[in-house]
């Protein structure tokens, strides 16, 4: 009797070794390309603008976009997952690795829904984003023009046309105008 080959367990190692290997994350141990929508980028960068803003107005610290990964997972150490957007302080991460990813959690993550993403599979993401030690993080809906926000502890709350979504006590200072955000999209 045959034995069926197993599924390849793949880790941040092995994706980051393939050619254009910073494209991929590793979600316990499987391999998944990073695919966004021009509309999903565009909204990823127009928050790490406003995030960038907020850093020069005198909060050091790096911004980084969605090719930025972090393997700050202990319950899945091959993994590696890369927000669309993302934050750490100059004093969580004095030095930004020159090579590979990161082992440090950022205070802030942000994940943009594209189409080919499933919503499950980003709340999914943000929990163990949560659950790493990541402090606050931004779920962005543009079908919706909604950011559901998860934050350690607290329930999820959602913001949407009309609102102002805010960094708290983590980004104090940091405000989005949902309808600014998504103008542009209209």
């Amino acid at each position: 009797m045959a034995i069926a080959p197993s599924a390849k367990v793949w880790t941040w190692q092995e994706a980051l070794a393939l050619p254009g290997g910073e494209r991929y994350e590793v979600i316990d141990g499987e391999l998944k390309e990073r695919v966004m929508s021009v509309q999903s980028s565009a909204i990823a960068m127009a928050i790490a603008a406003y995030l960038g803003q907020w850093v020069r107005s005198g909060h050091p610290g790096t911004v980084l976009g969605s090719d930025g990964g972090y393997t700050i997972f202990p319950w899945a150490p091959g993994d590696v997952r890369m927000p669309d957007v993302s934050y750490v302080s100059q004093a969580r991460m004095p030095r930004v690795p020159a090579r590979g990813w990161s082992d440090v959690a950022p205070e802030f993550a942000v994940e943009v829904v594209s189409p080919t993403d499933l919503a499950l599979d980003v709340d999914l993401k943000a929990h163990d984003y949560i659950r790493a030690g990541v402090d606050l993080v931004w779920v962005v809906f543009p079908r919706t023009r909604t950011i559901v926000v998860y934050r350690p502890g607290l329930p999820q709350t959602s913001f949407g046309p009309g609102e102002t979504v805010n960094g708290g006590d983590v980004l104090p200072g940091l405000s989005v105008s949902i309808d600014e955000l998504f103008a542009p999209f209209e």
